[in-house]
């Protein structure tokens, strides 16, 4: 049984190494390094140079000079700063002051609008006359139509307030240089624990490292759903691609439907190890170029490895009885809908367990089977990890999921195979399960 089992498995690992879909696959990781490579060193000096000419419109009457003034500094120290280190100068802020007495507000922001609108402004920004009184609850008004640009209304606001401050201990009579300093904030610098080594030395706690403390975990975790999604997938073609073609009964005569099965899952996991190695390998390649190849633990990847192998007997199996169970790729799409929502389960639930991976929540929903893989992987990977007794429990459960699933979708695939002239429905495959 095993003999025939592995024949098939090279039979279908062959097929699918020659496909267009897993070349592509394989060549994707070195386009996207090189790509990523690439371009991070064409844009890491590059700078916004378009100028930003914006009107202000000032109610205080004494607002507006000074944030005049504070743009003029801003962009004479950004023409220095290019002119010492030999860089593109960056944009300026340049406001235009625009007098508000005896007009009409709703008309002037009608007119200031159209200038923007033509592209004599990029915004306009209004300073309320209230702006100075610390009861008045107004706020600073920005408009523009670039909502995705938050360079010039982020400087606006810091400026303003500032400017503000200023003039409040102004007219106060208090010392503002006096109130900065006793207002300074002290900032909070995250570090690892204290450890010693192996001759008895005190080791001193390292700065925590975000990108190699969260950054890391997450792209492991996109990683094996990438593989996931790029093999499995391809079971459900295949199937109903040999069963339109008549070619699975041909196959049925010589191995049974569980064998020509788990010949396919056998075989589209070497595929997953395949993609897996190339994908780490090019990875590797770009965290060492960034410093980061030793946050990538053995360990790390060993977990990675056996959880991949789960996630994808489990979605391969479920692929292959939709396959089995549907007479074109047409009808298949219906039924890939609740299986594209176990899929995208650990990804819109991956914040949470970013969050806290060591609450109820994060505990729970690493339980899901078809979940574990990818959202236990992200747990392990984060520091200090999951009790040892949490990482036994999901891969009991995740196990004995992949077996029930496995059983099931061979039965499903035995009677679907051949199957002809009409596409099974949830209830049905269900009663096949249940079939002795």
């Amino acid at each position: 049984m095993m003999r025939k089992t592995l024949i098939v498995a090279s039979s279908e690992f062959g097929t699918l190494v020659r496909s267009r879909a897993f070349m592509i696959s394989v060549l994707l990781m070195p386009v996207v390094m090189a790509v990523s490579v690439i371009v991070v060193r064409a844009t890491r000096d590059s700078t916004d140079t378009k100028n930003r000419t914006f009107a202000v419109v000032d109610y205080t009457g004494v607002l507006g000079e000074k944030l005049s003034l504070l743009a003029g500094e801003l962009n004479r120290r950004g023409a220095a700063a290019a002119a010492e280190d030999g860089s593109v100068v960056g944009a300026k802020f340049l406001p235009v002051l625009v007098p508000p007495a005896g007009r009409d507000p709703d008309q002037l922001r009608i007119e200031l609008s159209d200038q923007v609108r033509r592209g004599e402004l990029f915004a306009f920004v209004e300073l309320p006359a209230g702006l100075l009184d610390p009861g008045s609850g107004v706020r600073i008004r920005y408009y523009s139509d670039h909502p995705s640009y938050a360079a010039l209304p982020e400087w606006v606001r810091t400026s303003v307030n500032a400017l503000i401050l200023t003039e409040r201990f102004r007219t106060s009579a208090v010392d503002s240089a006096l109130v900065v300093r006793l207002l300074r904030q002290t900032p909070v610098e995250t570090l690892g624990l204290f450890a010693r080594d192996a001759q008895g030395g005190l080791q001193a706690a390292q700065q925590v490292d975000q990108f190699r403390e969260v950054g890391v975990p997450t792209v492991l975790m996109a990683l094996m759903y990438l593989t996931v999604m790029a093999s499995s997938p391809q079971l459900l073609n295949t199937v109903i691609e040999e069963k339109m073609s008549r070619i699975s009964e041909i196959l049925i005569a010589s191995v049974t439907p569980f064998q020509l099965m788990m010949g396919k899952l056998i075989g589209s996991a070497g595929i997953s190890l395949v993609l897996t190695v190339v994908y780490i390998a090019g990875g590797l390649i770009v965290a060492n170029y960034w410093g980061y190849a030793d946050a990538v633990r053995p360990a790390i990847l060993a977990w990675f490895l056996v959880y991949l192998t789960m996630a994808v007997f489990l979605f391969g199996s479920i692929f292959i009885a939709i396959g089995a169970a549907c007479t074109d790729l047409k009808d298949s799409q219906n039924m890939m809908t609740p299986v594209m929502l176990l899929v995208m389960l650990p990804v819109v639930t991956s914040r949470v367990v970013l969050r806290a991976p060591d609450g109820a929540m994060a505990t729970i929903l690493s339980m899901i089977p078809t979940a574990t893989p990818f959202l236990m992987l992200l747990r392990i990977s984060l520091q200090p990890g999951p009790p040892a007794w949490e990482i036994a429990l999901s891969l009991v459960l995740t196990a004995v999921t992949v077996t029930v699933t496995v059983w099931a979708a061979g039965k499903i695939f035995r009677t679907g195979l051949l199957m002809q002239g009409k596409s099974a429905t949830i209830p049905e495959m269900f009663r096949w399960v249940r079939a002795r």
